[in-house]
């Protein structure tokens, strides 16, 4: 080790990193959501992403609009076609309404007969009523004619036996379906291999103590395997499958050797292989209309619009709502072994594939997904950082003595992790070596070693460099500089 006097100090210069990937590795330079909007609405890429980029100003004036006028907002929606636009709706004089909160000319104020919130509130009163009356139903929010449409098997018989409540709300709608929503619960492909059916993995996730694990659909089978090469049989964790909540998670075994996991997601027959997750969007920022994806192992890659935000039905003997979501070529969105598949943005998970409209239905080839927010009830998040170091701060110290220095990093590495700290360049006269590691405790960061400088002859204050690594129980490396 270095030596010095007691009057001169040592300096550990910072090191920084780049990010190691996980299930799969994609270089691909365009956004795979604007290809697809490009696609799907017949605009230049370019266009797309312009496009797509509106979409957290329409979410925060949308919030805005709820909280601060909630008697007369009733809604909004974007339109893309003829041209592109954001509806939105109030009460009474809808334009000077909007101009108190914006002039861009994106936005467009409509009148409406009622708020958003008188809707909302007699979708769940008709909810607890239907309920009570043991009539099988799925009832959705038209914000466009501002009606709440509802849907059962016997239009006739719901009259009769709603006929108090139907004349109270004259805004509802009934219609006769063959069906209701159902869980995409069939095997297919090769995803998640359970003892029952095949599902689809979501999102990599992380627990309350730090441990990583992975998501799917609360109605998917328990006992799973991860099959795409190699197979791990994963540990089932906990799980809410009823209502709003159809999810579950899983961890890796603690024998074998450890599969790396980091924030990306698989794109299966996707513009490209796979896509890295930075964010989480809740569904109070998805407005009508956005643009949404989905990868699974039957229906594959394929994009949609929010048709609606508050689709509500009766799961597992309790009420849920789900986001519903129609693709304007009216193509199959989930497909049987698709639950649990993530459903996102660019670089944003939006939720994970809960099913789709039965077959007979209006909704045959529409998508229901639960929003990401509602992963807190089995008490994990999705992990949108790679594990990277971020910052070593330089630091000074006296001969003979130990000084602490600290490595913060980002992400959620699997322990044990390895570092891998080597001399760049030491000072003339001195003895140089490395300060190699281990880390075995599961621990937040920043991570902690001491440096210490040592020599039997005094000599002037020097600067030392040195380079670190770290290297996580799945070999996931951080790349030095």
């Amino acid at each position: 080790m270095p030596n010095i006097s007691s009057r001169p100090v040592c300096l550990l210069r910072k090191a920084t990193i780049a990010v190691a990937l996980a299930f799969s590795v994609c270089a691909a330079a365009q956004d795979p959501v604007a290809v697809s909007y490009a696609d799907m609405h017949k605009v230049s890429i370019a266009e797309a992403q312009r496009r797509l980029s509106h979409l957290n100003d329409i979410a925060r004036l949308e919030q805005q609009l709820q909280r601060e006028s909630p008697d007369t907002f009733a809604g909004l929606y974007i339109e893309h076609h003829p041209t592109y636009r954001v509806v939105v709706k109030f009460t009474g004089d809808a334009r000077s309404q909007l101009a108190r909160f914006t002039k861009d000319s994106l936005f467009v104020a409509e009148s409406s007969p009622r708020s958003f919130e008188l809707l909302k509130s007699a979708q769940d009163v008709l909810a607890e009523e239907m309920t009570n009356l043991g009539i099988e139903f799925e009832s959705g929010l038209n914000i466009k004619t501002s009606e709440i449409d509802v849907f059962v098997r016997d239009r006739a018989r719901a009259a009769d036996r709603m006929k108090i409540l139907l004349p109270a709300i004259s805004f509802i709608k009934l219609h006769q379906t063959a069906g209701f929503l159902k869980t995409t619960t069939l095997s297919g492909g090769n995803g998640l291999t359970g003892s029952t059916m095949n599902c689809t993995s979501g999102f990599n996730i992380v627990g309350s103590i730090r441990d990583l694990g992975i998501t799917t659909a609360g109605h998917c089978a328990n006992n799973v395997t991860y099959t795409p090469s190699p197979s791990v049989a994963l540990a089932f964790q906990s799980e809410q499958n009823s209502g709003s909540n159809d999810v579950q998670w899983h961890k890796q075994p603690t024998a074998g050797t450890p599969q790396q996991q980091t924030n990306e997601i698989t794109l299966i027959g996707g513009p490209q292989s796979s896509m890295k997750i930075t964010g989480t969007t809740p569904s109070s920022a998805l407005p009508l209309g956005s643009t949404v994806c989905k990868s699974g192992i039957s229906g594959g890659y394929r994009c949609g619009e929010v048709a609606d935000k508050y689709s509500q039905s009766n799961y597992n003997g309790s009420l849920g709502t789900y986001i519903r979501v129609h693709n304007i070529s009216n193509q199959a969105l989930s497909l049987p072994g698709d639950s649990g598949g993530p459903v996102f943005g660019s670089n944003i998970a939006y939720g994970t594939i809960h099913g789709r409209g039965a077959a007979g239905t209006a909704f045959v080839n529409d998508m229901y997904f639960m929003p990401v927010e509602r992963l807190s009830t089995i008490g994990v998040s999705v992990v949108t950082s790679p594990f990277v170091i971020d910052t070593i701060p330089n630091v000074t110290g006296p001969q003979g003595v130990n000084i602490p220095a600290t490595i913060n990093f980002k992400g959620y590495p699997r322990f044990t992790v390895r570092r891998a700290t080597k001399i760049v360049t030491c000072a003339s006269g001195w003895k140089c070596s490395d300060y190699n590691g281990t880390y075995t405790s599961n621990v937040p960061s920043p991570l902690t070693f001491n440096f210490r400088c040592n020599n039997s002859t005094p000599l002037p204050t020097a600067t030392f460099r040195w380079r670190t690594t770290l290297t996580d129980a799945s070999g996931i490396f951080t790349n030095s500089v």
